[in-house]
């Protein structure tokens, strides 16, 4: 999922461990959410490759237990990939 207010990128642990991630545990970032709840980070996976459609860059991931999406991409992934949106406006 991509997620433009997200302020970091997430992955479900069940994830990290389908895909092999290394998972680091010298963390520890808590976040409060948009409705209020607050999120614990005590692991992250270090430059993950994410590979879309060919563009290719290397990411943080914080580590969650459990999540509604298994991979959520934010603000850090569209700085580092360069994403830009364009928007059009035309009627049909």
């Amino acid at each position: 999922m991509l997620d433009t207010r997200a302020e970091v990128n997430v992955i479900e642990r069940a994830a990290t461990d389908e895909l092999g991630l290394l998972v680091c545990t010298d963390l520890f970032l808590a976040l409060k959410a948009v409705s209020g709840d607050t999120r614990v980070f005590d692991r992250a996976c270090e430059d993950v490759k994410i590979d879309i459609r060919g563009v290719v860059n290397h990411q943080t991931l914080l580590v969650l237990n459990k999540s509604k999406h298994p991979l959520i991409l934010g603000a850090p992934f569209f700085h580092n990939a360069q994403v830009t949106f364009e928007y059009d406006n035309a009627s049909n």
